[in-house]
């Protein structure tokens, strides 16, 4: 593989991709109102030897995440392809516009996930994992849209 031929855009579209990756591990959700009521009752149930730290989901609960991580999969895939030698590659569209639309539409549906929350917004806290998530898509598409600003 020739790493000489991808440009710093494409190594911000990697930098994404490996990004959303580790935020599908880390937490999205937490539920609220258990980690209130566990607080509550730590001192005892902590000497019980009971774990306290509350119930929390990450990104690979969801459809979207996963749908999204590949999105940026794919995307990578584009701009990796063509530093591989002997791998005739061509796109029916550029590829800046299509690792754009890629990282685009990922980012909607991360976008998604942080609007639409699993239960009501009093029960449910947002964790880290989404907010990396977020950055992640954003770097992907973002990666593209400069990626098409270069000249050819």
């Amino acid at each position: 593989m020739d790493t000489s031929k991808l440009s710093r855009y494409d190594w911000v579209v990697v930098v994404g991709m490996i990004l959303m990756f580790i935020a599908l591990f880390l937490t999205w959700y937490s539920v609220e109102i258990l980690q209130q009521l566990l607080r509550g009752l730590s001192a005892k149930l902590k000497g019980a030897g009971v774990d306290t730290s509350g119930y929390s989901v990450n990104g690979w609960h969801y459809v979207s995440a996963v749908l999204a991580w590949l999105l940026t999969v794919v995307a990578t895939a584009v701009v990796i392809l063509k530093a591989i030698p002997g791998i005739p590659f061509r796109l029916p569209l550029p590829e800046a516009l299509t690792v754009m639309a890629l990282g685009a539409i990922a980012l909607v549906l991360v976008l998604y996930r942080l609007i639409a929350m699993p239960a009501p917004s009093e029960a449910f806290g947002r964790g880290a994992g989404i907010f990396v998530a977020l950055l992640a898509t954003f770097l992907v598409a973002a990666g593209g849209f400069l990626k098409n600003g270069e000249p050819h």
